[in-house]
């Protein structure tokens, strides 16, 4: 095993990180050009976390996700999507990595899925088990293009899906990868 000195990019970094083999589960599909994804997930675990898209020497990420197949959401784009300088490897993005990752690894997540209809209208990922409480990952509206043509009106269905008035809404917790 790789001792901090010895890291010199990502993938050091992921090998050394999610090396107990007992825990984890890697899948390295960043040579197969429609994937490029590095994937861990947990024993027991529904959560994948994928690091999306190194270059060639693994010194830029374009991007990290986690997500659960139990939810509709997921946790954006923890990278700034395709943002060279966020994906550098470098001291300080290997702070803000280890600080992300302690929500999919360590403290779980709460995803609340809003209805309009019968169709998802959003998702709402937070931190941390409690789905009245932890900080806002991620918020992804279900409308494509048409959330901007649509703009005014989806902020009024938004209101009546958020507060009950209309529509429904589904909580789901996604248990830490490691208990």
């Amino acid at each position: 095993m790789k001792n901090n000195s010895e890291i010199k990019n990502w993938k050091d970094y992921l090998e050394m990180k999610f090396s107990d083999q007992t825990i984890y589960t890697i899948n390295d599909a960043t040579d197969v050009l429609s994937n490029g994804t590095y994937s861990i997930t947990a024993k027991g675990s529904e959560t994948e976390i994928c690091f999306i898209w190194p270059d060639e020497d693994w010194l830029t990420i374009d991007d990290i996700q986690f997500y659960d197949t139990k939810v509709r959401s997921w946790s954006g784009e923890l990278l700034g999507g395709n943002g060279p300088k966020k994906g550098r490897f470098n001291q300080k993005n290997i702070e803000y990595v280890n600080l992300v990752l302690e929500t999919p690894i360590k403290k779980g997540w709460t995803s609340t899925d809003y209805f309009f209809f019968g169709k998802i209208f959003k998702s709402v990922t937070k931190e941390g088990i409690n789905p009245d409480a932890g900080l806002v990952i991620f918020t992804d509206y279900n409308l494509g293009c048409f959330g901007i043509i649509l703009f005014p009106i989806s902020l009024l269905i938004d209101f009546g899906v958020s507060t009950g008035l209309i529509g429904k809404k589904k909580i789901s917790i996604v248990k830490p990868m490691i208990q």
